[in-house]
């Protein structure tokens, strides 16, 4: 599924969905760490982000797409799956 809308899908821009708890880098190699997606309905509306020194923003989903942000912290994703199997082990 493809949340982009048309405009973002025709640039053939590299971009990540905003998840909570995971760090990305800008373009000048601030690091920032999304802390909350708020959603109106369904549909995701204002990401409030944090950066490395606690100073938070909060910008609208066009404006996260043009942040121009790449992912920072996969390691997240990694200890989630360590965490998983080591709990399936366990059962």
């Amino acid at each position: 599924m493809n949340l982009l809308g048309k405009q973002f899908q025709s640039k053939k821009m590299l971009v990540h969905q905003p998840i909570p708890g995971y760090w990305y880098t800008n373009i000048v190699g601030q690091l920032l760490q999304v802390r909350v997606v708020l959603h109106e309905g369904r549909r995701e509306k204002r990401i409030v982000l944090e950066n490395i020194n606690g100073r938070r923003q909060t910008v609208d989903l066009d404006g996260w797409y043009r942040l121009d942000l790449t992912l920072h912290s996969p390691g997240i994703e990694r200890r989630r799956r360590k965490s998983s199997e080591s709990t399936e082990r366990r059962s």
